[in-house]
Order: structure tokens, then sequence, then C-alpha cells
């Protein structure tokens, strides 16, 4: 074995499991260690290691010893900091490494959730121009950044063709909604169980999801004859929670809570895209869906990676949501879309550009 994969949440999972995917396609002797969320969304094909046969220095080393790790290649967490210490045993090791980032937040901070100093990797590979920026003004090393795109999103626009040319708008028959209505996906966070409804709780957002589905609600219910509504869960957050939450506020509105597999797929059956936060929405934006990100209230600058995209409307005040809000709606209404991005064509490269990298330290 020459490259060891590992992550914790959703995003590093994903932003991982295609660079492994091509690694192996490329004959690289490759593996994942078998830690959070990769584990329900790795292929069968693909070797595991489990956490177990690396827990204590001697098992770590024992391990090391019979394979033959040339780089290790780890997706940071700001909850799960198992493949931070990995990759911190590895790099004492004289063992290369790797970091792919997959999200506009807390560059730094993720390089020390184990309570111990900011970790270096090797090479910090971060997606656009906006996360370079913002990873050197939060403290990263310059000389271990690198642009690669985010390996996530490399299939993005494939997988949105396939999804056109197998199926039409007749989806929207089987899951419920009318075909001669707009339907806008709101995608969903678990935004005050992550970080708290009060200024007094550290990482505090400014806003919850409660006020903004609250507020988006109230907004649209004059237009409720036009739109319907898709509400998405995020993977952590719980549906019968959020359903409540959309029965107390749907008004006159039509929807429903729509548990898919990924998230992805209410990207692309809508007509455009609302919520705060999430990477779903520079998804649409991607492809050129409408998209809103309403983040009343924002205190996180590193929630802001899509205020200066060009076509989104972004609002972190309370006093312009119902004004913006309604103005993106009427655009929705009139049938708005938009190009594919340019920026898609970089991300497309993400996996073959993180592979070589690799491939340099095996071969």
């Amino acid at each position: 074995m020459n490259a060891l994969f590992a992550s914790g949440d959703v995003g590093g999972a994903r932003a991982i499991l295609p660079i492994l995917e091509r690694c192996v396609e490329e004959g690289i002797d490759a593996a994942f260690v078998d830690n959070g969320h990769i584990s329900k969304e790795a292929p069968s094909h693909l070797l595991r290691i489990y956490p177990e046969a690396l827990g204590s220095i001697e098992q770590f080393e024992k391990f090391l010893f019979k394979n033959d790790i040339r780089v290790f290649i780890f997706a940071s967490s700001l909850k799960d900091s198992t493949a931070l210490t990995l990759a911190r045993r590895m790099k004492a090791h004289n063992v290369p490494v790797i970091h792919v980032l997959d999200h506009w937040n807390s560059y730094q901070r993720r390089m020390e959730t184990d309570g111990l100093p900011v970790f270096i990797p090797d090479h910090y590979a971060v997606m656009d121009d906006m996360a370079y920026r913002s990873a050197v003004e939060d403290g990263i090393d310059e000389s271990t950044l690198m642009i690669t795109g985010q390996p996530a999103l490399a299939n993005l626009a494939a997988e949105f063709a396939q999804w056109k040319t197998i199926i039409d708008r007749s989806i929207l028959n089987h899951e419920g909604f009318d075909p001669g209505k707009r339907l806008i996906s709101f995608i969903s966070e678990p935004v005050e169980h992550d970080q708290g409804a009060t200024p007094e709780t550290p990482g505090y957002r400014g806003y919850t999801e409660k006020e903004v589905i609250r507020r988006f609600c109230e907004i649209l219910q004059p237009f409720s004859k036009d739109i319907q509504i898709a509400m998405l869960p995020h993977p952590r957050e719980e549906p019968d929670a959020l359903a409540e939450l959309w029965n107390a506020h749907k008004g006159e509105l039509c929807g429903k809570i729509l548990n898919l597999t990924s998230g992805r797929y209410g990207v692309f059956m809508s007509d455009s895209v609302a919520g705060m936060g999430s990477v779903l929405l520079f998804e649409a934006w991607l492809l050129g869906k409408p998209v809103i990100s309403i983040q009343p209230g924002l205190r996180l600058p590193s929630l802001q990676m899509l205020q200066h995209r060009q076509d989104v409307v972004f609002v972190d005040s309370y006093l312009s949501i119902s004004e913006s809000l309604t103005d993106w709606l009427g655009g929705v209404i009139r049938g708005l879309t938009y190009n594919i991005r340019p920026d898609l064509a970089l991300h497309e490269k993400a996996p073959d550009i993180l592979c070589n990298l690799i491939k340099s330290y095996i071969h």
C-alpha cells in the first residue's frame, strides 16, 4: 500500500473519495481509513483500513512497518480530529502529507482541532482563488498552498447532464409537485445545533435555520400560486424536526420535505435554489441556477463565500430580506436562468491534479 486517505465528516469524505477512486484507476495501491461519513459512501471495492489498526502509537508504527506508505491524504473536520491526529503521526514518521480543503472556512482552525499547535501539511489544497486568499489571511503558510479545485465537484456537470437526459420534469409529478409551478429547493442546515442560537455561543452565525425558514415562508406567501418548495434536510439534520418547522410556517405555500439520497438531486430538479451557507448553493450557482443565500446578521466571514459570486443574491441583513427575496423571486417566476459557470472547469480537473501530485511521491 502506497497511499492512505482519511476524513471525518460529509464534506471531507466527498472531497477525498474522487481522488482515491482516480488513484485506484491509475493503478496506485491506495486505501482509506474507515472513519466517519466515508464509511457510508465508499464503494465496496475500495480497500478499508479500520481505525483500530492505527489506534496506539505501537499499532501505528507496526502498520507503517508492514505497509509502504509513501503519502497520506486527508480532509479535515471541525468535529472529528481522527484524520488530523493521523496526519501528525505520518509527518512525524517522515511521510508526506496532503490536506484537501472542502469548504471556504476555518482554514487554520482545522489544523488545530485536536488541541495541539497548528499542523502544517506539506501541501494544503484549496478550491479556488477566494479560498487561497482567505487561507493566507487566516495564517496558512503560503508555501504549502495550491489551487486544485474541489474534487467533490468534478462530476457535477456530467451528473447534471445525465439527469436531464434520463429524467424530465415528470419527476415532479412523482414527488407530488406541480410541473406547472416554479420549484424552489431550500437547502436546510442544522445551524442551531451546530453553532447555537445566541451570541454567547462560540461560533454563533448570527441567525438560525428557524429564523431564516420562518422569514422565508412569510415573505413568499403572496406568491404561493406561482411557486412550490422542496425542503432538503442536511445529512445530520432530523427530517421530522424540519417537517415540523416547515408545517408551522408554510401557510399557503405548497411543498414538502424531500429525503433524497443526495441533496444534489434536489438542486438538479429545481428551477432555483435558496438556503443559508450550504455548499449546495455553490453547486447550484455553478450550474447556472438562480441562487439566494439568506444569512441575516451573519457574524462569520467564513460563510461569505457566495457574497461576491456573479448573479448570486446574498442577504446578510434582516432589513433587506424582504426586498432582496422578493426581487429574486420575480426573476425565478419569469424563468430566469444563467449559463453554466466557467469556474466549473477547474473543479472538473481536481481529482487528476491531486492524483498526479500523489504519483510524484510514489514513482
